[in-house]
């Protein structure tokens, strides 16, 4: 599948734009390319584009003290970039970098603005995305404040079962805030348990 027809999918499990918006809209987007290692955006810059991945994972990470703490991944299908510092056009607070070779889509700050005053239906669908963006920050923040250790390895598991395929160990513990040596332990754990229920 092309990269415009991917789009169009993802952005019509949100809420559809219609034939005409979607006219629109798809000359404002142009193409990217990350090599691993890469940056998208790094901490102190102003993000001026939206991003949608086709192909890659992205890693989003603070730096604390010279440790860096990793506050999520974007897939393929996934839409990313450093939201807040988009939004409000101001140096953000947070790097992204590739964890892989990346292709995909971005628009850039004036024409999403655009297409959300020219279109209801774009306006809509922000209104959609930005609701599942908040859900998404509750729920990561009841799942660090109350969650066990082996509860939120195990909720990762169920979510995200293949994440240990694209991205590394090291980089999972530090999102679900654990020891590297804590994720393995778990992974283990994990493992033997599935190996006794099929047999």
């Amino acid at each position: 599948m092309n990269e415009f027809t991917h789009l169009r999918q993802r952005m019509d499990s949100f809420s559809p734009l219609g034939e005409e918006a979607w006219e629109d809209f798809v000359p404002r987007w142009s193409s990217f390319e990350l090599s691993k290692g890469e940056f998208l955006i790094r901490e102190g810059k102003t993000e001026r584009y939206f991003y949608f991945v086709h192909e890659g994972v992205l890693r989003a990470f603070v730096r604390n003290g010279g440790q860096e703490s990793v506050l999520g991944f974007s897939y393929e299908g996934d839409f990313s970039g450093a939201y807040d510092s988009f939004l409000d056009q101001a140096p953000s607070e947070w790097s992204i970098d590739a964890l892989s070779s990346v292709r995909g889509l971005k628009i850039s700050y004036e024409n999403l603005m655009a297409m959300y005053d020219a279109y209801k239906s774009m306006e809509r669908w922000g209104r959609v995305f930005n609701a599942k963006i908040l859900i998404g920050i509750g729920r990561r923040q009841v799942e660090v404040r109350n969650f066990s250790a082996e509860d939120r390895f195990e909720r990762l598991m169920k979510d995200s079962p293949h994440i240990l395929q694209k991205v590394p160990q090291k980089y999972l513990a530090s999102y679900l805030g654990m020891s590297p040596e804590t994720f393995s332990r778990l992974r283990k754990v994990s493992l033997e348990k599935s190996k006794s229920m099929r047999t």
